[in-house]
């Protein structure tokens, strides 16, 4: 059995294990992040240059940044319209607890949402049971390698979000290639199995060839053959 010394020492760590998990996961803030600067969609060049150099990306950034990406723009003016666009499209689940502030460090958690349902990704047993949450999202991107291993809780920086939108774009490029792939293996399936019927079919059918225009057999074996069958009065009236 543990001694009471242990059991004290395994409270204190606990005790101070919790203490700095509250401050573990805690919240940056930016006042002068990139949408703040470049929030038009002419602008979304400065917008993805000045992000990069982040130290994290906020809540703003992201919505801004994921409207560009599943939208190709982005027409709210405020936050709290990229807010509602994001719940309208299911990128917020209410885990949340609301709409989280506009120029705090996103959670990875929603952004792993919202990248799974721009790819329409239906993952694993467990994420097809428990839906789109935070936590499996974010492992399943991990697991495609689209993500660093983060938490749900944690955040990215600039670098590390637009990374994760070219990754998007680049897996969004593959998805088309392999339905481009598929559309045409359709087509050369059904083109072939439209050959086969119609090779069929030829064998099948008995063929009936047409008789030679201008050409009348009944006439033909009717006919005298040159010499034959005539009369003394026919040769009779031939010239000498």
């Amino acid at each position: 059995m543990p001694s009471r010394k242990h059991v004290l020492l395994l409270l204190m760590v606990t005790v101070i294990g919790f203490a700095s998990g509250c401050t573990l996961f805690e919240r940056t803030t930016l006042d002068d992040s990139a949408v703040v600067q470049f929030p038009g969609n002419d602008q979304d060049f400065d917008f993805w240059d000045s992000l990069a150099k982040q130290s994290v990306v906020t809540n703003d950034d992201a919505l801004h940044g994921l409207l560009l990406l599943s939208d190709g723009s982005d027409d709210c003016k405020t936050y709290e319209c990229r807010y509602e666009a994001g719940v309208a499209k299911g990128w917020f689940d209410g885990s949340w607890g609301g709409m989280p502030p506009a120029n705090e460090s996103a959670r990875v958690g929603w952004i792993a949402v919202a990248a799974c349902q721009i790819l329409e990704i239906k993952g694993g047993l467990t994420m097809q049971l428990f839906g789109d949450s935070p936590r499996y999202c974010s492992r399943e991107l991990t697991f495609m390698g689209l993500l660093p291993a983060l938490s749900e809780n944690e955040a990215l920086t600039g670098l590390e979000f637009t990374a994760l939108v070219d990754n998007i774009e680049d897996r969004q490029r593959l998805n088309q290639v392999f339905e481009a792939r598929k559309k045409l293996k359709e087509q050369q399936k059904k083109a072939k199995e439209a050959a086969e019927a119609k090779r069929i079919s030829e064998v099948l059918t008995p063929m009936h060839p047409s008789p030679v225009e201008g050409t009348d057999d009944s006439n033909e074996a009717d006919a005298p053959a040159s010499g034959e069958g005539a009369t003394d009065s026919d040769r009779s009236t031939e010239p000498s």
